[in-house]
């Protein structure tokens, strides 16, 4: 590893900038390292000023693990399946990519078998005022819980549906319609446990987010939703958030197995907000 990357916490909760390496060059097996080590730690990587085309984006990206493409393909870049659009821009009339993505406390892809392990989101047109990212560290979150809830969702998995935020948030929303037969059929609900533990740290997370857990494995409804509403407050308290202003240019590296985030919608729609993401394969969590 270079001298000149460095490493600094940004947030009391979570986050770390880094700076000193240039993400359109290779990095070093000790630089990839060091930078799976931070991931782990930290929760979320910040990296400033980048200006990656898509195809540096995607090759910094591999770096960290195979990357996939997002369910529906209607949102992925033309050319470019594995970078997944998330942008309110038009163009003839069509949207561009996922208009109101992430506007509620989720960790990507969780619906799948095999969860996304980090997702990198570059920041190419930003409003000057709102459209900010909160992320929540997990691991606080699972650590302050008490010891007998931690003895009671020790042993427990809970469901997970991408139709759960369909359902739900965007039920309302005419530009996100309904999710097709073919997708649900390739997301069918699955099972994780409620804490995971870290592969790189060995710290336990909590593992169930508002956007796609809709339910405890064994549990009738009338049960499991008030323990779940308790969990999903509890996550977000707000010693366990980082709120990140968005620059152009920006990128955050975030870990979808200890950080939940949340896309704000505090910004006139009129403005272009426009963001391009690869998601690195993650394991099994059984």
């Amino acid at each position: 590893m270079p001298d000149t990357m460095n490493i600094r916490r940004i947030s009391a909760a979570c986050g770390a900038e880094v700076s000193g390496i240039d993400l359109t060059r290779a990095p070093s097996p000790g630089q990839v390292d060091v930078l799976q080590r931070a991931l782990g730690e930290n929760g979320i990587l910040l990296f400033r000023d980048v200006g990656l085309t898509p195809e540096q984006h995607i090759a910094f990206s591999r770096n960290f693990g195979p990357l996939e493409a997002h369910v529906i393909g209607d949102f992925a870049l033309p050319g470019h399946p594995e970078i997944f659009v998330v942008s309110n821009v038009k163009e003839d009339g069509k949207l561009k990519g996922a208009v109101y993505a992430g506007q509620y406390w989720h960790s990507d892809l969780s619906y799948m078998q095999k969860p996304s392990m980090g997702s990198l989101l570059l920041c190419h047109e930003m409003p000057e005022i709102g459209g900010d990212t909160m992320f929540a560290n997990m691991f606080m979150a699972y650590e302050t819980l008490s010891e007998p809830m931690k003895r009671f969702i020790g042993g427990l998995s809970a469901v997970h549906d991408y139709s759960h935020a369909y359902d739900t948030y965007f039920a309302h929303l005419k530009e996100r319609p309904p999710l097709t037969a073919e997708a649900r059929a390739r997301t069918p609900p699955v099972e994780h446990p409620m804490v995971r533990a870290h592969p790189v740290t060995g710290r336990k997370a909590l593992y169930v987010n508002p956007g796609f857990t809709k339910g405890i494995v064994g549990m009738p409804p009338e049960e499991s939703r008030p323990i779940l509403d308790l969990l999903f407050r509890h996550s977000v308290r707000p010693e366990f958030i980082y709120r990140h202003k968005w620059r152009v240019n920006d990128m955050i590296f975030w870990d979808n197995r200890s950080v939940t985030h949340y896309a704000l919608a505090d910004y006139d729609f009129s403005v272009r907000r426009h963001m391009h993401r690869t998601t690195i394969a993650g394991e099994a969590t059984h």
